[in-house]
């Protein structure tokens, strides 16, 4: 008896381990997941602000050159060239970087390619300049300046993605843990089940039927099946003993 109750125990314990060992697994690796995602998030919307700065740069410096007598930009307008080269570049690490940034390399070709237009002509009347400037320059501005913008909340951007491959992952640990749970209850339900039956049950019979002898000296015989050998000695030995008494041996 003793050995299969240890039994039941056992691999109830061992149900419960593996639930245990499996959340600590799926919980880590999401945990890392999690810190994967938010540095990534951090890194795109400081490289993000950096190209921002970087675009107001060029465009102060586009405003000066237009309302003034210069030909070309001053010394802010490359400056905020390279600097929104190397914070495009910082940002372009992997090929899913290089997909999410591929609109943004678009615009900025087209505004680059619409102020080196402006710049081969050499204009010097201030009117056509801000002619050009509200009718050409402005609509590439906003256009580099909205793509800027859509990277950071596009929902084709990697973070999204990664986001829902987070969400799954969650999914992914709590449905071991649910599921060892069930089967946790299922060994609880059978081992309740083969305990009732095959030593609650008898044990209880065996007391009724011998407390009915000793009290009302109805025949000690109780009803069970049981394929315990320990059970069914200790119902062999009360009915011995049950016949010593008859007969007053010892």
């Amino acid at each position: 008896m003793r050995r299969k109750i240890s039994i039941g125990f056992i691999s109830l314990a061992l149900v419960l381990l593996l639930a245990g060992a499996i959340s600590m697994y799926e919980l880590q690796r999401l945990r890392t997941q999690s810190e994967e995602i938010l540095a990534l998030n951090m890194r795109n919307t400081e490289l993000a602000d950096r190209m921002f700065t970087a675009l107001q740069t060029q465009n102060s410096s586009i405003l000066r050159m237009i309302f003034s007598d210069a030909t070309t930009p001053d010394a802010g307008y490359e400056l905020g060239r390279t600097a929104f080269a190397d914070a495009l570049a910082a940002a372009s690490v992997t090929e899913e970087d290089m997909d999410d940034l591929e609109a943004v390399r678009a615009a900025d070709r087209e505004y680059r390619e619409v102020i080196a237009a402006r710049l081969v002509g050499e204009t010097t009347e201030t009117e056509a300049d801000i002619d050009w400037f509200f009718s050409t320059y402005l609509q590439a501005y906003y256009q580099m300046d909205e793509t800027l913008k859509d990277y950071l909340t596009s929902p084709a951007s990697s973070i999204p993605a990664r986001a829902q491959m987070l969400e799954k992952s969650v999914y992914k640990t709590i449905t071991p843990s649910i599921l060892t749970l069930l089967v946790a209850i299922i060994i609880v339900l059978m081992f309740y089940f083969f305990v009732d039956s095959y030593y609650v049950r008898p044990l209880i019979r065996i007391h009724r039927s011998l407390k009915n002898y000793l009290a009302h000296g109805i025949p000690f015989a109780p009803k069970f099946e049981s394929n315990d050998d320990e059970m069914q000695g200790l119902k062999e030995m009360i009915d011995e003993l049950v016949e010593r008494k008859k007969t007053g041996q010892k």
